[in-house]
């Protein structure tokens, strides 16, 4: 303990218990480190933690969207489905955390406020919520993609009567069964909420300002047999995810969409379809939807033909066919699109009628009707990927703040998605500049990497070469963001105006978020650096 009250000394410090702050916990337990962990929350989980809004669930199958260094658990934890819903990945980290005895170094509702570098003691003083202040050596921060709600100014809000939530922010006590719901976005959360509340409300609108390519889940039981084989090849499961460019566990072919003849295209197309995902129609059935335009187009005319085919009603078709690329984050959901053809069901575009104040009985719209609701729902998004850290207050060294060094030079910027230059021994899981692709096992190398960073460091101090500082360089973070600024620069969603870019928040320039080279070119890059010597950081080591 440190010598002042509610003050304590640690090596490490993790924030964030998702999927990449438990990892990072249970890897610096076993270096034997004096670690402690802070989470916002009142219990492990992260993003799913929080998003616990009806109809919430993972759009990435149940086999891979887990750890992979935990074979027994991956193999015995229960799970009946193709996709995991909010309560069972919920009971996932909890198993996690139980069976590595995690939670003894872990304070919930303490939240990060503040972490300020001590250049004389080489330390993090981080304060947090619960009004304690941890002296650290090393601090390991994984706030989430998605963590910090985006919510749109609406004038007037205030005066609406009815109830009002963003999707992050849910509780049992929102009533919404009979009830008239607005709800504002299209995104993942904006789909999955739309198709489970529309059978029970009394009346839903859907506000759309970029229309969304939904493709289904096909969720559907995992029979014993099924998961018997899952079980068999989880070795070579694995190895495919982390030698694939997205991670997923389905092949990632190499046919361009324009080499097949129209009728083969169209036979591939649905049979995506029916086996469902998002994610596997836009990079399992050909090499170049998301690099191509005309092969893009090709995409988007099949699912053009299946909103006309499936939503009855030409208006409501107009509005929910999007005319931007398919090339936004893939959409996953069974029903959206049947739902339109319930009477009570509506969604209104806001490019041609945007809302332009709430009134005390709902939403009025540029056309001067008023949307008469009870609940008004952002699923509005998040300040993704970097948002999450601009509410802290950074200071680093010389006392320089982190969101001066990042959007004040245009959007973050880091070391291979780990750390950034004038903030020593902070690192990043999941930060900008890591791959686009399946969370867990990039969170997994990210973690690992920081491990071996934390492991030489450590040797060099206790060698008494140096002082156990590591620090990128400026050069390498510039190096780095020029990588990904041309990689993202060739695909398609550098033109979508996406949150892949930090697009979705006015006032943001355009600079890219991710990494969009995937997994192993991320992997092999790692491995060269490492073989570098750890070239672009700084160890501080004496000469």
């Amino acid at each position: 303990m440190g010598s002042i009250p509610n003050e304590e000394e640690h090596d490490g410090l993790v924030v964030g218990l998702g999927f990449g702050g438990l990892y990072s916990l249970y890897l610096l337990k076993q270096l034997g480190l004096d670690v402690k962990a802070v989470e916002s929350g009142e219990d492990v989980g992260g993003t799913w933690y929080w998003n616990k809004y009806p109809g919430a669930r993972s759009d990435v199958t149940s086999d891979t969207y887990r750890y992979s260094w935990d074979k027994d658990l991956l193999q015995t934890s229960p799970w009946e489905h193709n996709y995991l819903l909010q309560p069972e990945l919920q009971s996932y980290f909890r198993e996690i955390a139980t069976k590595h005895d995690l939670y003894r170094h872990i304070s919930f509702n303490s939240d990060l406020q503040s972490a300020q570098w001590d250049e004389t003691t080489n330390t993090w003083r981080a304060t947090t919520s619960d009004n304690k202040t941890y002296v650290v050596r090393y601090l390991i921060t994984s706030l989430g993609i998605t963590h910090k709600p985006y919510i749109p100014d609406i004038p007037d809000l205030d005066k609406f009567t009815g109830q009002i939530t963003h999707t992050s922010q849910w509780t049992d006590s929102i009533s919404w069964e009979n009830k008239r719901i607005a709800v504002i976005g299209s995104g993942a959360s904006g789909v999955q909420i739309t198709s489970t509340l529309a059978p029970k409300a009394e009346s839903l609108t859907q506000f759309i300002r970029h229309a969304q390519y939904v493709l289904p889940a096909q969720y559907r039981r995992i029979t014993p047999a099924e998961r018997e084989v899952i079980n068999s090849k989880y070795e070579r499961l694995w190895h495919e995810v982390f030698t694939s460019a997205v991670g997923f566990g389905f092949p990632e072919p190499n046919r361009p969409t324009l080499s097949l003849s129209p009728e083969d295209r169209e036979q591939i197309f649905q049979d995506l379809w029916n086996e469902g995902s998002g994610f596997r129609f836009l990079f399992g059935g050909f090499s170049d939807l998301a690099v191509d335009e005309a092969a893009n187009k090709e995409a988007i005319k099949f699912i053009h033909g299946k909103i006309k085919e499936i939503v009855k009603d030409e208006e409501k078709v107009k509005v929910l066919t999007s005319n931007d690329l398919f090339a936004r984050r893939p959409l996953t959901d069974d029903f959206y699109y049947e739902r339109f053809n319930q009477p009570n069901i509506h969604a209104v575009d806001l490019k041609k009628t945007p809302i332009v104040k709430a009134v005390p009985q709902g939403l009025q719209t540029e056309d001067g009707k008023i949307h008469e609701v009870d609940l008004i729902v952002f699923a509005t998004g998040f300040d993704a990927t970097d948002g999450s850290y601009y509410r802290i207050d950074w200071k680093g060294r010389a006392g320089k703040r982190l969101e001066d060094h990042w959007l004040g030079q245009g959007g973050p910027r880091t070391h291979i998605g780990i750390s950034t230059s004038s903030f020593p021994n902070l690192f990043f899981i999941n930060g900008p500049g890591v791959p686009f692709a399946n969370n867990p096992p990039v969170t997994e190398i990210g973690a690992e990497f920081v491990r071996d960073l934390i492991v030489r460091s450590e040797r060099l101090k206790k060698d008494g070469k140096s002082l156990g500082v590591v620090e990128s360089s400026k050069e390498a973070e510039e190096k780095w963001l020029e990588i990904c600024t041309n990689i993202g620069n060739l695909t398609l969603f550098a033109r979508t105006g996406s949150w892949f870019f930090g697009e979705n928040v006015p006032g943001r320039k355009h600079s890219p978020r991710f990494f969009f080279g995937g997994i192993a070119r991320w992997r092999a890059t790692i491995a060269e650096i490492k073989a570098k010597g750890y070239e672009g950081f700084d160890f501080g080591e004496k000469k």
